[in-house]
Protein backbone atom coordinates (compact mmCIF):
# COMPACT_ATOMS: atom_id res chain seq x y z
CA UNK A 1 0.00 0.00 0.00
CA UNK A 2 2.66 2.12 1.11
CA UNK A 3 4.03 1.91 -3.03
CA UNK A 4 1.33 2.43 -4.67
CA UNK A 5 0.57 5.92 -2.24
CA UNK A 6 4.35 6.78 -3.17
CA UNK A 7 3.35 6.93 -6.65
CA UNK A 8 0.50 9.44 -6.09
CA UNK A 9 -1.90 7.41 -7.80
CA UNK A 10 -4.85 9.72 -8.33
CA UNK A 11 -2.53 11.63 -10.65
CA UNK A 12 -1.49 8.07 -12.33
CA UNK A 13 -5.52 7.88 -12.64
CA UNK A 14 -5.56 11.27 -13.81
CA UNK A 15 -3.40 10.01 -16.81
CA UNK A 16 -5.05 7.23 -17.79
CA UNK A 17 -8.36 8.93 -17.72
CA UNK A 18 -6.77 11.38 -20.03
CA UNK A 19 -5.92 8.70 -22.74
CA UNK A 20 -8.83 6.86 -22.11
CA UNK A 21 -10.72 9.83 -23.03
CA UNK A 22 -9.35 10.61 -26.09
CA UNK A 23 -9.18 7.14 -27.47
CA UNK A 24 -12.67 5.89 -26.82
CA UNK A 25 -14.46 9.30 -26.51
CA UNK A 26 -12.93 11.51 -28.50
CA UNK A 27 -10.76 9.98 -31.73
CA UNK A 28 -14.44 7.77 -32.51
CA UNK A 29 -16.61 11.04 -33.02
CA UNK A 30 -13.66 11.63 -35.39
CA UNK A 31 -13.25 10.29 -39.03
CA UNK A 32 -9.33 9.20 -38.26
CA UNK A 33 -8.04 6.16 -39.07
CA UNK A 34 -6.73 4.55 -35.89
CA UNK A 35 -3.67 2.03 -35.17
CA UNK A 36 -4.30 0.79 -32.18
CA UNK A 37 -5.80 -2.60 -31.14
CA UNK A 38 -6.93 -3.09 -27.73
CA UNK A 39 -3.76 -5.22 -26.39
CA UNK A 40 -2.02 -1.81 -27.86
CA UNK A 41 -4.27 0.09 -26.05
CA UNK A 42 -3.46 -1.54 -23.23
CA UNK A 43 0.32 -1.16 -23.20
CA UNK A 44 0.24 2.34 -24.27
CA UNK A 45 -1.73 3.11 -21.04
CA UNK A 46 1.07 0.97 -18.74
CA UNK A 47 3.45 2.68 -20.65
CA UNK A 48 2.13 6.46 -19.56
CA UNK A 49 0.76 5.30 -16.06
CA UNK A 50 4.49 3.59 -14.87
CA UNK A 51 6.25 6.51 -16.47
CA UNK A 52 4.03 8.79 -14.65
CA UNK A 53 4.62 7.07 -11.35
CA UNK A 54 8.08 6.53 -11.77
CA UNK A 55 8.36 10.41 -12.01
CA UNK A 56 6.52 11.19 -8.76
CA UNK A 57 8.69 8.68 -7.26
CA UNK A 58 11.83 10.13 -7.80
CA UNK A 59 10.51 13.38 -7.17
CA UNK A 60 9.72 12.73 -3.62
CA UNK A 61 12.73 10.99 -2.90
CA UNK A 62 14.88 14.35 -3.74
CA UNK A 63 12.08 16.30 -2.35
CA UNK A 64 12.40 14.99 1.27
CA UNK A 65 14.03 18.04 2.53
CA UNK A 66 11.45 20.70 0.91
CA UNK A 67 8.58 18.63 2.19
CA UNK A 68 9.56 18.40 5.57
CA UNK A 69 9.26 21.96 5.89
CA UNK A 70 6.14 22.44 3.91
CA UNK A 71 4.02 18.92 4.17
CA UNK A 72 5.92 17.08 6.83
CA UNK A 73 2.88 14.93 7.39
CA UNK A 74 3.09 13.69 3.71
CA UNK A 75 7.02 12.75 3.66
CA UNK A 76 6.70 9.27 2.88
CA UNK A 77 10.87 8.55 1.79
CA UNK A 78 13.02 8.33 5.09
CA UNK A 79 9.66 8.23 7.14
CA UNK A 80 7.75 5.33 5.76
CA UNK A 81 9.64 3.37 3.57
CA UNK A 82 13.95 3.69 3.24
CA UNK A 83 15.14 5.70 0.04
CA UNK A 84 16.98 3.20 -1.28
CA UNK A 85 13.74 0.88 -1.41
CA UNK A 86 11.98 4.06 -3.30
CA UNK A 87 14.94 4.84 -5.45
CA UNK A 88 14.60 0.53 -6.50
CA UNK A 89 11.06 1.24 -7.03
CA UNK A 90 11.67 4.37 -9.09
CA UNK A 91 14.07 2.21 -11.08
CA UNK A 92 11.35 -1.42 -11.75
CA UNK A 93 8.95 1.27 -12.41
CA UNK A 94 11.12 3.26 -15.62
CA UNK A 95 12.58 0.31 -16.49
CA UNK A 96 9.02 -1.33 -17.25
CA UNK A 97 7.23 1.90 -18.59
CA UNK A 98 10.41 1.49 -21.49
CA UNK A 99 9.86 -2.38 -21.86
CA UNK A 100 6.15 -1.39 -22.87
CA UNK A 101 6.87 1.89 -24.81
CA UNK A 102 9.48 -0.06 -26.92
CA UNK A 103 7.09 -3.46 -27.47
CA UNK A 104 4.44 -0.36 -28.29
CA UNK A 105 6.12 1.00 -30.69
CA UNK A 106 7.48 -1.81 -32.56
CA UNK A 107 4.19 -3.24 -32.77
CA UNK A 108 3.45 -0.57 -34.81
CA UNK A 109 5.83 -0.86 -37.24
CA UNK A 110 7.67 2.25 -35.70
CA UNK A 111 10.40 0.96 -33.53
CA UNK A 112 12.06 5.02 -33.34
CA UNK A 113 8.91 6.16 -31.10
CA UNK A 114 10.22 4.26 -28.38
CA UNK A 115 12.79 6.68 -27.80
CA UNK A 116 9.96 9.00 -26.57
CA UNK A 117 9.27 6.69 -23.52
CA UNK A 118 13.09 7.13 -22.43
CA UNK A 119 13.40 10.71 -23.22
CA UNK A 120 10.98 11.42 -21.13
CA UNK A 121 12.16 9.34 -18.09
CA UNK A 122 15.58 11.28 -18.56
CA UNK A 123 13.51 14.06 -18.32
CA UNK A 124 11.67 13.20 -15.48
CA UNK A 125 14.82 12.41 -13.81
CA UNK A 126 16.47 15.73 -14.75
CA UNK A 127 13.52 17.45 -13.40
CA UNK A 128 13.18 15.95 -9.99
CA UNK A 129 17.27 16.40 -9.31
CA UNK A 130 17.71 20.04 -11.06
CA UNK A 131 15.70 21.87 -13.31
CA UNK A 132 12.53 22.21 -10.76
CA UNK A 133 15.23 24.53 -8.93
CA UNK A 134 15.51 27.06 -12.02
CA UNK A 135 12.91 29.82 -11.76
CA UNK A 136 10.44 28.45 -13.85
CA UNK A 137 12.01 26.45 -16.24
CA UNK A 138 10.98 23.49 -13.74
CA UNK A 139 7.21 24.33 -14.13
CA UNK A 140 7.01 24.59 -17.77
CA UNK A 141 9.01 21.47 -18.32
CA UNK A 142 6.57 19.65 -16.15
CA UNK A 143 3.82 20.98 -17.68
CA UNK A 144 5.18 19.84 -20.83
CA UNK A 145 5.35 16.51 -19.85
CA UNK A 146 1.79 17.00 -18.86
CA UNK A 147 0.76 18.44 -22.49
CA UNK A 148 2.40 15.02 -24.10
CA UNK A 149 0.02 13.05 -22.36
CA UNK A 150 -2.61 14.11 -25.04
CA UNK A 151 0.21 14.46 -27.75
CA UNK A 152 1.70 10.40 -27.09
CA UNK A 153 -1.39 9.12 -27.01
CA UNK A 154 -2.47 11.66 -30.45
CA UNK A 155 0.96 9.68 -31.95
CA UNK A 156 0.32 6.13 -31.22
CA UNK A 157 -3.16 6.35 -32.32
CA UNK A 158 -3.00 9.01 -35.83
CA UNK A 159 0.87 8.50 -37.27
CA UNK A 160 1.03 4.77 -37.60
CA UNK A 161 -2.37 4.90 -39.64
CA UNK A 162 -1.42 8.00 -42.20
CA UNK A 163 -1.68 6.82 -45.73
CA UNK A 164 -1.71 9.34 -48.63
CA UNK A 165 -5.13 9.19 -48.84
CA UNK A 166 -6.25 9.80 -45.13
CA UNK A 167 -3.62 12.65 -44.68
CA UNK A 168 -5.41 15.79 -44.32
CA UNK A 169 -7.93 14.18 -41.90
CA UNK A 170 -5.43 12.48 -39.50
CA UNK A 171 -3.40 16.19 -39.08
CA UNK A 172 -6.16 17.56 -38.69
CA UNK A 173 -7.47 15.36 -35.76
CA UNK A 174 -4.04 16.26 -34.04
CA UNK A 175 -4.09 19.93 -34.82
CA UNK A 176 -7.62 19.64 -32.55
CA UNK A 177 -5.53 17.31 -29.93
CA UNK A 178 -2.62 19.58 -29.67
CA UNK A 179 -5.07 22.30 -29.19
CA UNK A 180 -6.14 20.69 -25.69
CA UNK A 181 -2.49 19.74 -25.20
CA UNK A 182 -1.96 23.51 -25.08
CA UNK A 183 -5.02 23.92 -22.50
CA UNK A 184 -3.38 21.19 -20.21
CA UNK A 185 -0.02 22.87 -20.62
CA UNK A 186 -1.30 26.26 -19.99
CA UNK A 187 -3.50 24.94 -17.04
CA UNK A 188 -0.63 22.79 -15.25
CA UNK A 189 1.49 25.82 -15.57
CA UNK A 190 -1.05 28.12 -13.52
CA UNK A 191 -1.45 25.18 -10.91
CA UNK A 192 2.54 24.17 -10.69
CA UNK A 193 2.76 28.43 -9.84
CA UNK A 194 0.16 28.64 -7.75
CA UNK A 195 2.12 25.26 -5.33
CA UNK A 196 5.28 27.21 -5.67
CA UNK A 197 3.13 30.28 -3.84
CA UNK A 198 2.42 27.64 -1.62
CA UNK A 199 6.15 26.68 -0.73
CA UNK A 200 7.91 29.85 -0.13
CA UNK A 201 9.36 28.54 2.69
CA UNK A 202 10.37 24.99 2.26
CA UNK A 203 11.36 26.19 -1.92
CA UNK A 204 13.83 29.20 -0.11
CA UNK A 205 15.58 27.37 2.17
CA UNK A 206 16.65 24.35 -0.01
CA UNK A 207 17.58 27.00 -2.50
CA UNK A 208 15.31 26.79 -5.07
CA UNK A 209 14.03 29.32 -7.90
CA UNK A 210 10.44 30.53 -7.82
CA UNK A 211 8.07 32.94 -8.65
CA UNK A 212 7.13 33.67 -5.20
CA UNK A 213 10.65 34.34 -4.13
CA UNK A 214 11.75 36.33 -6.69
CA UNK A 215 8.70 38.51 -6.91
CA UNK A 216 7.24 37.67 -3.65
CA UNK A 217 4.24 35.92 -2.87
CA UNK A 218 1.64 38.93 -2.90
CA UNK A 219 3.33 40.18 -6.21
CA UNK A 220 3.47 36.29 -7.59
CA UNK A 221 -0.25 35.94 -6.77
CA UNK A 222 -1.05 38.85 -8.73
CA UNK A 223 0.83 38.09 -11.73
CA UNK A 224 -1.21 34.74 -11.65
CA UNK A 225 -4.23 36.67 -11.84
CA UNK A 226 -3.67 38.19 -14.82
CA UNK A 227 -2.28 35.29 -16.39
CA UNK A 228 -5.78 33.58 -15.28
CA UNK A 229 -7.59 36.36 -16.51
CA UNK A 230 -5.71 35.89 -20.23
CA UNK A 231 -6.18 32.31 -20.06
CA UNK A 232 -9.95 32.40 -19.64
CA UNK A 233 -9.76 34.78 -22.58
CA UNK A 234 -7.78 32.43 -24.85
CA UNK A 235 -9.95 29.89 -24.02
CA UNK A 236 -12.93 31.91 -24.97
CA UNK A 237 -11.54 32.65 -28.57
CA UNK A 238 -10.75 29.14 -29.10
CA UNK A 239 -14.29 27.94 -28.07
CA UNK A 240 -16.16 30.92 -29.64
CA UNK A 241 -14.25 31.19 -33.28
CA UNK A 242 -12.73 27.71 -34.08
CA UNK A 243 -14.15 24.46 -31.79
CA UNK A 244 -16.95 24.38 -30.31
CA UNK A 245 -20.30 24.99 -32.47
CA UNK A 246 -22.78 23.39 -30.30
CA UNK A 247 -24.43 24.68 -27.49
CA UNK A 248 -23.85 21.73 -24.82
CA UNK A 249 -20.31 22.05 -25.61
CA UNK A 250 -20.76 25.47 -25.28
CA UNK A 251 -22.30 25.74 -22.38
CA UNK A 252 -19.89 23.04 -20.38
CA UNK A 253 -16.52 24.83 -21.14
CA UNK A 254 -18.47 28.41 -20.15
CA UNK A 255 -19.69 27.02 -16.95
CA UNK A 256 -17.19 23.85 -16.35
CA UNK A 257 -14.04 25.40 -16.98
CA UNK A 258 -14.41 29.20 -17.82
CA UNK A 259 -15.98 30.37 -14.86
CA UNK A 260 -13.93 28.38 -12.17
CA UNK A 261 -10.82 29.66 -13.78
CA UNK A 262 -12.53 33.20 -13.54
CA UNK A 263 -13.39 32.42 -10.45
CA UNK A 264 -10.21 31.26 -9.89
CA UNK A 265 -8.11 34.59 -11.24
CA UNK A 266 -10.14 37.15 -9.00
CA UNK A 267 -9.43 35.16 -5.73
CA UNK A 268 -5.86 35.04 -6.63
CA UNK A 269 -5.89 38.48 -6.59
CA UNK A 270 -6.91 38.96 -2.69
CA UNK A 271 -5.38 35.04 -1.87
CA UNK A 272 -3.31 35.22 1.43
CA UNK A 273 -3.27 32.26 3.28
CA UNK A 274 -1.79 28.71 2.37
CA UNK A 275 -5.11 27.00 3.05
CA UNK A 276 -6.75 29.55 0.23
CA UNK A 277 -3.56 28.77 -2.02
CA UNK A 278 -4.51 25.06 -1.37
CA UNK A 279 -8.23 25.01 -2.48
CA UNK A 280 -7.67 27.40 -5.35
CA UNK A 281 -4.72 24.47 -6.36
CA UNK A 282 -7.47 21.74 -6.13
CA UNK A 283 -9.87 23.98 -8.28
CA UNK A 284 -7.24 24.00 -10.94
CA UNK A 285 -6.28 20.51 -10.61
CA UNK A 286 -11.14 20.16 -11.18
CA UNK A 287 -10.55 22.35 -14.14
CA UNK A 288 -8.17 20.43 -15.66
CA UNK A 289 -9.73 16.90 -15.02
CA UNK A 290 -13.05 18.47 -16.46
CA UNK A 291 -10.96 19.74 -19.59
CA UNK A 292 -10.14 16.37 -20.11
CA UNK A 293 -13.41 15.02 -19.81
CA UNK A 294 -14.61 17.67 -22.43
CA UNK A 295 -12.38 16.17 -25.10
CA UNK A 296 -15.30 13.99 -25.73
CA UNK A 297 -17.66 16.47 -26.21
CA UNK A 298 -15.99 17.83 -29.04
CA UNK A 299 -18.22 16.97 -32.45
CA UNK A 300 -15.69 17.16 -35.50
Amino acid sequence: MIYLKLTRWPNVLMTILTQLVIIYGYLPQTQASLALESWQVLLLLLATALLTASGNVINDIYDVATDMLNKPEKVIVGKRITEKKAFNFYILLTILAVIAGFVLANSVHLPSLAAIFIIVSFVLYLYATYLKKILLLGNVVISVLVALVVIITAVFELVPAITDLNRAIQLAVFQHLLIFALFAFLVNLLRENIKDCQDVKGDHATGRNSLAIVLGRSRALKVLSVYTIILVLVIGYLVFDQLFADRVTLYYIVFLIMAPLMFLGIRLWTAVSKKELATLSMVCKLVLLTGIVGIALIKF
